[in-house]
């Protein structure tokens, strides 16, 4: 693996990131990156969703960046208005305080119930 392989990797993270107002790095299987995916569902916010198990070799290099990056190694991760919010029991405990919506229409993410 070359080291520029490493730095474009996160690149298209960033990038991912950036372009995308609602980011779960995710995991097919995992009940945890389920349920933001349905909170998010629910909410009718439509994430751009990158399940790791399902990239191959480039997944577990994948999900190392996202550690180096975050510093956290489980998923989901997810990142709303291009910033890291966390995981699971984060997102949900945003959502329970009534912080989630606030930040996903600031991101662009909803659009508001009139």
């Amino acid at each position: 693996m070359t080291p520029s392989f490493g730095s474009r990797l996160e690149e298209n993270v960033k990038k991912t990131v950036s372009e995308n107002p609602v980011v779960v790095f995710s995991k097919s299987w995992c009940s945890y990156s389920s349920e933001v995916k349905v909170l998010f569902k629910r909410l009718g916010v439509d994430p751009f969703v990158v399940e790791l198990d399902e990239m191959g070799p480039q997944g577990p290099q994948l999900q190392k960046l996202l550690e180096r990056l975050t510093g956290q190694h489980t998923v989901p991760n997810v990142f709303i208005g291009g910033k890291h919010i966390g995981g699971c029991t984060d997102t949900v405990k945003l959502h329970r305080k009534g912080e989630l919506e606030p930040l996903l229409l600031e991101a662009n993410a909803k659009c508001s119930e009139s």
